[in-house]
């Protein structure tokens, strides 16, 4: 019986993941927009890195959780940035290639996103907008 839990179990994530969708990152293609570079990135923020963060908003009893995951190539003589952020319970989600500022260690979206990466003390960080703190990300392989 409990063989057939854990069987269940794995199959009901490999069904979820297949129907979530999206292109996996080891997949996404060639890049359709390129970041404006200031100064060349940091190597530290080069590969594909993930993070967790949650925010209270003003009304406590609504903790947004926010993840993001991204990739950063060099493609020929320019950097390609793909981002993937979900938020608001997994209602919200943007996965596409984006033309972002990258100055050394740090990487910028828009004033609309709010979304800084960064390096310090030899970690990679992310906040955005209305958090109060930042996150540590996590290198991922592959």
């Amino acid at each position: 019986m409990k063989k057939l839990t854990i069987f269940l179990i794995l199959l009901s994530t490999l069904v979820g993941c297949a129907i979530k969708g999206g292109k996996p990152f080891s997949d996404l293609g060639e890049p359709d927009v390129f970041c404006e570079v200031i100064q060349k990135p940091d190597p530290l923020l080069i590969g594909t890195w993930e993070g967790r963060l949650s925010r209270t908003p003003s009304d406590w009893t609504k903790i947004d959780k926010e993840y993001i995951k991204y990739k950063l190539i060099k493609y020929d003589d320019k950097y390609a940035l793909y981002f993937y952020r979900m938020w608001n319970s997994g209602q919200k989600k943007i996965k596409e290639w984006k033309n972002w500022t990258i100055n050394g260690q740090e990487i910028l979206g828009p004033g609309k996103y709010g979304v800084r990466i960064f390096v310090q003390g030899g970690g990679v960080y992310f906040t955005i907008r209305g958090a109060d703190k930042s996150a540590r990300m996590s290198r991922v392989e592959g």
